[in-house]
């Protein structure tokens, strides 16, 4: 229930175009009318008719007109938001239409942390890669916090990523917990064998290693951060920034004083080959969880309730 004028609800299931809201868009990207207008091939006059008709199917002024050029009034933020929204849903439904003449059923946009366990990669491919009609997939990794604003800004569908607790009235997501992971400390075998006389982790001595960190904005790094902070040790520079498991195994052959902390899956994958080892000691530090993360109301609702379900269900 809205409290617009009626005359506002019913200009904008009138009037109201997709082309109107590539017109925001573009204004809102290039701040200057004159510029949309040379990229469209229109002239300075039709673009202008052309706002000054959205803004009056919206009573509202989307734009203030500045020295500086276009500025999005508070009206106009709100527009541009749901008009990319809009944009981002329709090149979708195109791409989805043109598989389904392929004999698909849709797509589905998928994304994945790098550290996501590969028993729960496993079984999202063989859901996915089983159903039928086929379903095209396309897979995104990347962090965490790039994972939920590409969730917002409707390029992805879903994604596996850390399960997030900070703002549960968050309308725009919807989450369920998958599994936890436990942190590891992956040591370079040189190394490995002078770490394991001790019977608990030493800071100050792992303060003086190679350390491979991951992103700064990463859950990971900050529990990094903090160990070494509790023990009132600086925290190392870092020889190495990597988030990618190749890299972290090939960066580790290298460095005979390397050391980096790792989730216990990831950290066995790297140490295959070799190079390096997974010290036995426990650490007293715990990682967010893994979880799988949606769109509130997506339009992929079923599927992803399907995906949920397979990587949740036991093997064998």
């Amino acid at each position: 229930m809205t409290h617009l004028p009626p005359n506002v609800q019913r200009a904008i299931d009138a009037r109201l175009k997709l082309r109107h809201y590539r017109l925001v868009v573009a204004l809102d990207r290039h701040r200057s009318i004159t510029r949309v207008a040379e990229i469209l091939g229109s002239s300075q006059p039709t673009v202008t008719r052309a706002l000054a008709d959205i803004e009056d199917i919206f009573d509202a002024q989307l734009f203030d007109r500045t020295g500086r050029g276009l500025e999005p009034t508070a009206a106009g933020r709100v527009v541009i938001a749901r008009a990319a929204y809009a944009i981002a849903e329709n090149d979708e439904l195109l791409i989805e239409l043109d598989g389904v003449r392929s004999g698909r059923q849709g797509r589905l946009r998928v994304g994945v942390l790098p550290y996501a366990s590969t028993r729960v990669l496993d079984s999202t491919w063989s859901y996915l890669f089983s159903l039928r009609p086929k379903i095209a997939t396309v897979s995104m990794e990347d962090v965490t916090g790039k994972l939920f604003a590409a969730l917002r800004a409707r390029t992805l569908d879903c994604a596996i990523c850390r399960f997030s607790q900070n703002d549960p009235q968050d309308e725009a997501i919807e989450q369920v917990l998958l599994y936890q992971q436990q942190p590891r400390l992956v040591v370079a075998r040189p190394s490995a064998a002078l770490l394991t006389r001790f019977p608990e982790v030493d800071i100050a001595k792992l303060s003086e290693m190679d350390w491979i960190f991951p992103p700064a904005d990463t859950p990971i790094r900050g529990m990094i951060d903090a160990i070494f902070s509790a023990a009132g040790r600086r925290v190392p520079v870092p020889t190495l920034e990597a988030y990618a498991v190749r890299t972290i195994a090939s960066a580790l052959r290298s460095l005979p004083r390397g050391i980096t902390v790792l989730p216990d899956d990831i950290a066995q994958a790297v140490c295959v080959g070799g190079a390096a080892e997974v010290l036995e000691q426990p650490l007293p530090w715990s990682l967010p969880p893994v979880g799988l993360a949606w769109l509130r109301n997506s339009p992929k609702a079923d599927l992803i309730d399907g995906l949920r379900q397979a990587i949740l269900t036991p093997v064998g």
